[in-house]
């Protein structure tokens, strides 16, 4: 019994590992051409299968779109519970929550410029992750007015601070190149610092 239950778990994890390939190499082509653009013949060519076996590990073009919200959106969970674990007051929980997100994405998902295309996701996944980017923005919400009690952060307007955080971080994957110059953490490092210092108090 247990070696028929080992067995299904290798099994899983092989399909697991393929489906990420196929993530990673439709979100390069995505990036590099655009999701309108590029189509699941190219991405199958590229990876050297048939479209038939791509079939095996995503449904279509709005599968991998979804796929690649919902893991940018999971990364800005993790590090949200890091920073409200290890920050000590609000500027430091921003700072440790933007950076390592910037970086993370960069380091896991690349140049995929495609996770700012929401407009093309379907109505129903689009209201998925719309709730969840809401549960995001409530927790740098939390961080801002936090940093204002606390003195770290000047007492800007929140929605504002807001949108101009996720306006920039957002845009990150669409010029990003894991080939380019600056590794994601001189990236991630470099765009908290521009963003931070203008809510930041006087030390």
């Amino acid at each position: 019994m247990a070696r028929w239950e080992n067995t299904i778990q290798t099994n899983q994890e092989v399909h697991r590992l393929k489906r990420e390939a196929v993530l990673r190499e439709a979100g390069r082509l995505f990036s590099r051409n655009g999701y309108h653009n590029t189509s699941l013949d190219e991405v199958a060519s590229t990876l050297g299968v048939s479209k038939g076996t791509l079939y095996n590990y995503v449904t279509d073009k709005q599968d991998i779109l979804f796929s690649f919200h919902q893991m940018a959106l999971e990364i800005a969970r993790r590090v949200i519970a890091e920073a409200r674990e290890k920050g000590e007051n609000g500027l430091e929980k921003i700072k440790l929550a933007t950076g390592n997100y910037i970086r993370e994405v960069g380091e896991e998902l690349g140049g995929y410029g495609v996770i700012a295309e929401i407009s093309a996701l379907k109505p129903e996944d689009r209201k998925v992750i719309i709730e969840m980017r809401s549960e995001i923005e409530r927790a740098y919400s939390d961080f801002m007015q936090e940093g204002a009690k606390d003195g770290s952060l000047s007492a800007v307007d929140p929605k504002m601070a807001l949108f101009t955080f996720f306006g920039a971080v957002q845009l990150v994957p669409n010029w990003f190149s894991p080939e380019g110059n600056l590794s994601p953490a001189e990236v991630a490092d470099a765009i908290t610092d521009i963003l931070i210092y203008g809510m930041a108090t006087p030390s």
